[in-house]
């Protein structure tokens, strides 16, 4: 550094010039970025919308004979990102929001799946009689419950693990 008042070189650490005694100038930290504004509205329509692909891909995979487990994690991820991307960044409450997303979400998209597997078996039955009719179909015992419920479970242990690796990331990106 050089003294702004004889151009002299001033080691490092010195506050006073040593040749004329003027006042060094203190050195500065570099700002840090301001962070963007968080939009609610706009970040739940984002999540909303990552959730509403995380429900497609359930269905989808699901509907094409794969298991639809890895969909869960495609849930997460779109949700959490979806309202980040939308809202400015990713906050506590954007969290929150996209959570009760990705709980609600795999059990309707679920529905929606087993409505079309009984709309396509009984094609006189509405989607709406379908979708309605599952809980007590599976009552009945009609719906395997075995199965039903280790596929929804899984989807949720996907979800989770998405949602935890996002998150994770999210909080690791906020403290640089």
């Amino acid at each position: 550094m050089f003294c702004p008042q004889c151009g002299k070189e001033v080691p490092e650490g010195l506050s006073l010039c040593q040749e004329c005694g003027a006042q060094m100038p203190m050195k500065q930290e570099p700002a840090e970025a301001p962070q963007k504004p968080e939009n609610v509205l706009t970040g739940t329509v984002g999540a909303v919308l990552g959730a509403v692909i995380g429900a497609v891909a359930i269905v989808l995979l699901s509907q094409l004979g794969f298991v639809a487990s890895i969909s869960g994690l495609i849930l997460a991820v779109c949700a959490l990102k979806g309202y980040e991307l939308l809202g400015g960044r990713l906050t506590t409450r954007g969290i929150i929001i996209s959570c009760v997303l990705i709980l609600v979400t795999p059990y309707i998209a679920d529905r929606i799946d087993w409505a079309i597997l009984l709309v396509q078996e009984y094609p006189n039955v509405t989607f709406a009689e379908a979708f309605e009719a599952v809980p007590r179909l599976l009552d009945m015992g009609f719906i395997v419950p075995e199965t039903y419920w280790t596929s929804l479970i899984m989807v949720y242990l996907f979800a989770i693990l998405g949602a935890a690796g996002t998150v994770w990331s999210a909080i690791k990106g906020s403290k640089k």
